[in-house]
């Protein structure tokens, strides 16, 4: 090459490495540039409140079409976020969902002392707190503080919790109150269409809706697990008639057969079908004004003259694990409370015993957890609840004796360590035993049989059951007493017999007999009679009123 080829080469030789440094001049001033951008980003994230992440909003699934009854109900899952509330209660306008949601963290933060404050921001259906149907009701409500007075005590160990469920499922908080319409916060209450519980569940609706029941345990008086269907069923019905809660409610009353069937008639007339204008059950058209008038007193008690208690912003009771079967008058002991409040918040354990093989948990008020977790993992397990032995006789088997113990089989073979079915003559097997077998119930004394007594009349002047009486002294309940008879009766008060015994007012129906009412409310025909004053001789007449004393443990 020569001088001139050299240095046109030279020349282009630096022009592409000027070319290269300039270009990674422009890179690493990019990089730098990108980094200085990221690090304000990361800045002005870190500055920003992390509410933008809680302001998205669960995508919600499409409509589907109504479901009919008994068919099919779509799982309902919880929600993670809790329901978005106001600063303040407006009574006349109905709050925007938006508006809530902006004001909730404002609410957390200034008002978790006030139960009361938090359920009047979840009011929705203040746009009928002004219909002149519930006028009748809100001058009776406005007329008894006394009565208020005593439905709140009663609910106040579950309103906390209620309210943060129907919170958790975006429903109007006008449905903490539907137990005071339904129960009257009884976990105990039972109806004449055994109805029982606080949402007041019939066995069919419970079943339906996942309540568990059997001999041991029935999920209608448990307020956790009713609490929990009432929710899927209120819910269900809401779709069910296109977002209407009035029509809603009228269906959790009467059954959404009965709307629908009041709707299509309507529709055939051309008259409208909102629940204003349906012909309804009288019960029902007076149910639902009767949760509006409450929720409207609630909303603003000075207006109507009524003064409610205060109710702290917290749990009162959480649900505590255990093992094994446990007696409730013995985890009573052990958790430092009365017998009788252990049994209201486990109203669900129709022996007093948890059940053999599940649930397996006790529902304890928070104060009492930790005495009651020490005193647990000091007592031993054999001392949890009573057992019964029982001496296998000739013929049995064990499918047999677990039957008539209401045990299952599985159960009986781990707690004997029986390897298979096999029995022998003499063996005996261990039985668990219910709370009315417990020998934690108290010291016994003995009662002297006068004239005119009767099992029910020493049982309602004692405050403890029939079903125990029987139990304690081996008697049929059915066999009459004797003058002078010797009884033995538990001395201690403090049980949940007697509020177990329920009165009811019951309308006879067509078909109806003595014995077919008897029958059906397990009670004795005599007891029905001697309660009523009526002659054995004498037929009962459609729509006669009967005064029944029932044991809702035993049905």
């Amino acid at each position: 090459m020569g001088p001139q080829t050299t240095v046109i080469y030279t020349d282009v030789m630096t022009m592409q490495i000027t070319r290269k440094i300039a270009f990674n001049l422009v890179a690493l001033g990019i990089i730098f540039s990108s980094g200085c951008v990221q690090q304000s980003t990361k800045q002005e994230m870190t500055a920003l409140p992390s509410q933008q992440q809680s302001q998205q909003k669960p995508q919600s699934s499409p409509n589907q079409q109504y479901l009919p009854k008994q068919q099919h109900i779509e799982p309902l899952t919880q929600q993670s976020a809790k329901k978005p509330q106001y600063k303040t209660a407006p009574v006349a306008l109905k709050p925007s969902h938006s508006l809530k949601k902006k004001t909730a963290k404002k609410y957390q933060q200034a008002n978790q002392k006030d139960l009361w404050l938090r359920l009047r921001t979840g009011l929705e259906l203040q746009e009928h707190y002004d219909n002149s149907g519930i006028e009748k009701q809100v001058s009776w409500y406005k007329n008894s503080q006394s009565y208020i007075d005593r439905v709140i005590q009663r609910g106040q160990p579950f309103l906390h919790h209620i309210i943060g469920e129907l919170e958790a499922n975006d429903m109007p908080l006008e449905l903490a109150m539907l137990p005071a319409v339904e129960s009257a916060y009884d976990t105990l209450a039972y109806s004449h269409s055994h109805a029982s519980g606080l949402w007041q569940f019939i066995p069919g609706t419970g079943k339906r809706f996942g309540l568990q029941r059997d001999w041991w345990y029935d999920g209608r008086r448990d307020p956790v697990a009713s609490t929990e269907a009432a929710i899927k069923y209120l819910k269900y019905l809401n779709k069910y008639f296109d977002g209407d809660w009035l029509l809603a409610l009228a269906a959790y009353n009467s059954g959404e057969g009965t709307v629908r069937r009041a709707i299509k008639r309507n529709q055939a007339k051309g008259k409208p079908t909102d629940f204003w204008s349906l012909q309804l059950p009288r019960e029902t058209r007076s149910y639902v004004p009767q949760l509006l008038a409450i929720s409207r007193i609630v909303a603003d008690p000075k207006k109507h003259g009524i003064t409610l208690p205060d109710l702290i912003d917290k749990p009162y009771f959480t649900e505590v694990a255990v093992p094994e079967q446990i007696d409730l008058t013995k985890a009573a002991g052990m958790a430092g409370m009365e017998t009788k409040e252990l049994h209201r918040l486990n109203a669900g354990y129709n022996r007093w015993v948890t059940h053999p093989e599940g649930p397996q948990h006790i529902i304890l008020p928070l104060q009492n957890v930790s005495r009651f977790q020490k005193s647990l993992a000091s007592t031993p397990r054999n001392q949890w609840t009573p057992i019964k032995q029982y001496q296998v006789k000739s013929g049995d088997t064990l499918s047999a004796i677990a039957q008539r113990h209401q045990v299952p089989v599985t159960h009986l073979r781990s707690t004997n360590g029986l390897r298979n079915d096999f029995l022998r003559i003499g063996q005996k097997l261990k039985i668990p035993g219910t709370g009315f077998d417990s020998p934690f119930v108290g010291a016994m004394s003995i009662y002297t049989v006068k004239n005119g007594d009767s099992l029910w009349k020493i049982a309602k002047n004692q405050k403890i059951s029939v079903r125990n009486i029987a139990k304690w002294n081996n008697l049929d309940v059915k066999s009459p007493l004797k003058l002078g008879q010797k009884l033995k009766v538990q001395s201690n008060k403090n049980t949940t017999a007697s509020a177990s015994l329920k009165k009811l007012r019951y309308k006879v129906r067509r078909g109806d007999s003595l014995y077919r009412i008897a029958s059906k409310f397990d009670l004795k025909i005599s007891d029905i009679l001697t309660w009523n004053k009526l002659n054995a001789k004498k037929y009962l007449k459609p729509g006669q009123r009967l005064t029944l004393f029932v044991d809702v443990l035993n049905i």
